[in-house]
């Protein structure tokens, strides 16, 4: 099984971000420690992050036929993502939505995400939990 596991913007500034809320969280960390589950449940991970949804969409086009499933942390784009949102329902391919709990507006973002009806599964939590809970979810649903 092959899951495309997806950042959105200010990922990268996760660790400005978290020194502040005491979770002392990073991109790396998250990454690190999602190929740890992969390794541990035999499941081979993508992983990406962007800045725009262009580039989100170009890469799950681009990769439909060699993944299982799609892991998804858009971030502010979660609000305005209806092209992603079209993708995704003429895909099918089981998506998971995630969100980290540490960021300003991540409540609000999560709350008026465009792909809120149309992934199988949504996780608003701190620390590498959304990102685990979404892995889980998507070996369950396959």
């Amino acid at each position: 099984m092959k899951i495309l596991v997806i950042h959105g913007p200010n990922m990268p500034l996760l660790g400005k971000v978290s020194a502040t809320t005491g979770t002392r969280l990073t991109l790396d960390k998250i990454n690190r420690t999602l190929r740890k589950r992969a390794v541990d449940l035999g499941v081979e991970l993508k992983i990406y992050q962007f800045y725009d949804e262009k580039r989100i969409i170009k890469t799950i086009s681009r990769s439909r036929n060699e993944i299982s499933g799609i892991l998804i942390n858009p971030g502010p784009l979660s609000r305005t993502a209806f092209s992603l949102r079209e993708l995704l329902t003429i895909l099918k391919i089981p998506t998971v939505e995630v969100c980290l709990a540490e960021y300003p507006f991540a409540g609000e973002n999560f709350a008026q995400s465009a792909l809120k009806d149309v992934v199988q599964a949504r996780f608003l939590e701190t620390g590498a939990e959304p990102y685990l809970l979404g892995l889980n979810a998507l070996l369950a649903a396959s």
